[in-house]
């Protein structure tokens, strides 16, 4: 067994202790399902299982490798393309080390000694004359001759875990790869086509190669790979020189490049599924303008969200990922003081090209555009750690040589440990089931015959996921609308067309038009005022203020997975028995033996939609209150209470009601 072949199974078997360590820390704090309504992530949880097509630039290579992540026997759809994140998150970390790893080890065994060799020219000319001489790899051979005596290999590996480990306990990079994103994605394009580089050697044309196609594949999922190409193709050029031009090599590059963005024929062979907004259109303006993502540069020569950061905000964001930047900038300095330059020019000019991007491009989530800002700058911190490393190991005295690599191995252990301590718990605790029960909870409610939910897009994306990856209540019509006008348009609509309307939030001037009630959270569009009481368990006619009595009412726990108490769901219907001509609120509450609050929510009655001021004498109002109880709620009885009060006289209650006892276990 000779010593390259056991270096390349260390490496090897180091890279997957990594990627499996990596990935049951990932695993550990994945989002167990649809965890929320505002970004990417539900649409990619949906796109992927339906083969649809996902906002500019479509993202056709990530929806296909989603859906056969969709096909796993394990969790449930969203869960599964949640885990395609971490496993990408994973092998992110692991090959980022091996690309420490084998900088480092250059850097070791190549190591020019003043005494030996001034400049890299005399290394390439030594490496040419031990070549003529004995042939074989050059390389292997300069090794066994400069690497220097007393020279160890684990301060490499070790430096190169610290590096990988800081990127892999970042927040940023971390909770990405927790979720349906596509950041974990593009960063292992980042980091294969770095360590690929950095295997040219000038005269084998496979990295070129390599890189050509990669660079294409990469191309069919994130448009800002173009930001790597400056500094490969100047990396390249340096290592090849004017060989990288030859027509023949430039030709094929060309060809290898441009063959993998026929996936991007996927668009419109799956047009008629189309995009979840409904924007896409299957034609080549349209085709062209989902490509191109035209419209996002809006984020660049304006600032349409209106977004101020500054210098200090930069530095903040970098020290937050890494602790402390100073690891960086050893790394840095070390780098450029004993080279290879190539690898300086490759990092540098990487670096400094997604930095000034992100600089000018002025959207709210810029933070998960550094992350391959922070893969460079790991890499430059293995670099400052495994230097580190390596000086205190060639010490002569003994105790100080060990008492400084314990030093350095707290010091760094205490980074990583900081960091995972801040991000873990805040993971956790971040990802519930609360929209995943919300969803449910829309789908279960017995709606009237041909329903129709009008809600934005996120919403509407949620109730779809439902319909389509469990078979909920297929036969429900959604209908995105995410401006007020529009959806007040569509309720218009559809009521002229004899549908039943239900909305997912309260909408400005329906209660002056229409009848409101609440159905669980939806909201029930009426277009005559509802004088039928609904058929509820509990009767009870009880007058609560001089115009409103409480008719009858139940008592229901909602969808809920997870630990702790379901929330307990107060389904009240109110008859007005007079004009209301205060806009009033309604505090439910639920009490325990000793009378203390255990749970209350205060609104606008029907999900604040529908204001008293609004109430027609001899219309019944269904309404809804949902309390959500403490996590340590308790087993018990528990007694509901409903409070009517005048926001505009000081909360001045003007009436109550108790409910019976229910038992919360």
């Amino acid at each position: 067994m000779t010593k390259t072949y056991r270096s390349e199974r260390l490496d090897w078997l180091a890279v997957g202790g990594v990627f499996i360590t990596c990935l049951a820390l990932y695993v550990s704090t994945l989002a167990p399902s649809v965890v929320t309504l505002f970004d990417d992530s539900l649409e990619f949880q949906l796109v992927t299982y339906q083969l649809g097509i996902a906002h500019p630039t479509g993202y056709p290579l990530y929806t296909l490798v989603g859906k056969l992540f969709t096909l796993m026997p394990v969790g449930n759809v969203a869960y599964r393309v949640n885990l395609m994140s971490a496993v990408f998150g994973a092998a992110t970390v692991s090959l980022l080390f091996l690309f420490i790893r084998r900088v480092l080890q250059i850097q070791t065994e190549v190591e020019p000694q003043s005494s030996q060799i001034g400049s890299r020219l005399q290394v390439n000319q030594l490496e040419s004359r031990l070549q003529s001489e004995h042939g074989g790899n050059k390389s292997d051979r300069l090794g066994s001759r400069l690497k220097p005596a007393g020279s160890v290999i684990w301060p490499v590996y070790v430096g190169s875990l610290v590096g990988a480990l800081l990127f892999a306990v970042g927040f940023v990079f971390w909770q990405q790869a927790t979720i349906a994103e596509v950041y974990t994605l593009n960063a292992l394009f980042v980091v294969s086509i770095l360590l690929i580089a950095i295997s040219a050697d000038g005269e084998s044309l496979q990295p070129i190669y390599g890189l050509a196609f990669l660079f294409g594949l990469s191309l069919t999922h994130h448009r800002t790979m173009l930001l790597l190409l400056p500094a490969v193709g100047i990396y390249l050029l340096l290592v090849y020189g004017a060989s990288l031009f030859r027509p023949k090599t430039m030709l094929i590059s060309l060809l290898l490049g441009l063959l993998p963005l026929l996936i991007y024929f996927y668009l419109p062979l799956r047009g008629e599924v189309g995009s979840l907004d409904g924007t896409y259109r299957n034609s080549w303006v349209g085709f062209w303008q989902q490509v191109t993502a035209s419209g996002y540069g809006a984020f660049i020569f304006s600032n349409p969200l209106n977004q101020t950061r500054d210098l200090a905000f930069y530095g903040s964001l970098l020290a937050d990922q890494f602790y402390t930047i100073a690891l960086g900038v050893i790394g840095l300095l070390y780098l450029v003081q004993r080279g290879p330059i190539s690898i300086l020019v490759l990092t540098g000019v990487a670096f400094l090209t997604y930095f000034t991007f992100n600089v000018f491009y002025n959207v709210a989530d810029i933070e998960v555009f550094f992350i391959p800002v922070f893969l460079v700058w790991a890499f430059w911190s293995g670099l400052g750690a495994g230097f580190l490393l390596t000086t205190m190991a060639r010490l002569r005295h003994t105790g100080w040589r060990w008492g400084l690599v314990a030093l350095l191995l707290g010091i760094f252990g205490l980074m990583i440990f900081q960091l995972g301590r801040t991000t873990y718990p805040t993971l956790k605790q971040s990802y519930t089931w609360a929209i995943h029960d919300y969803g449910l909870d829309i789908l279960r409610q017995p709606l009237a015959d041909q329903p129709v939910i009008v809600g934005i897009l996120g919403e509407m994306t949620l109730v779809r996921y439902f319909q389509q990856t469990e078979n909920l209540h297929p036969d429900i019509e959604t209908v995105v609308a995410d401006r007020e006008a529009d959806r007040l348009a569509a309720v218009e609509r559809l009521i002229d067309e004899g549908k039943s309307v239900y909305l997912t939030r309260e909408l400005a001037g329906l209660a002056v038009r229409y009848s409101l009630s609440a159905v669980g959270p939806l909201i029930q569009v009426h277009s005559q005022p509802m004088t039928s009481l609904p058929s509820q368990p509990h009767q009870l006619d009880q007058a609560v203020t001089p115009e409103i009595t409480l008719l009858s009412y139940d008592v229901t726990r909602t969808p809920h997975t997870g630990s702790g108490p379901a929330p307990v769901r107060l389904t009240l219907s109110w008859g007005v028995d007079a004009p209301i001509t205060a806009g009033l609120k309604v505090s439910a509450r639920l009490l325990d033996a000793a009378g203390q609050v255990v749970a209350v929510t205060d609104a606008v009655p029907v999900h604040f939609a529908y204001p008293t001021n609004s109430w027609q004498p001899g219309e019944i109002i269904t309404d809804v209150y949902d309390l959500t109880l403490p996590p340590d709620t308790p087993p018990g009885r528990y007694r509901p209470l409903i409070i009517w009060y005048d926001p505009n006289q000081n909360a001045a209650e003007i009436g109550r009601v108790e409910l019976e006892e229910i038992m919360v276990e």
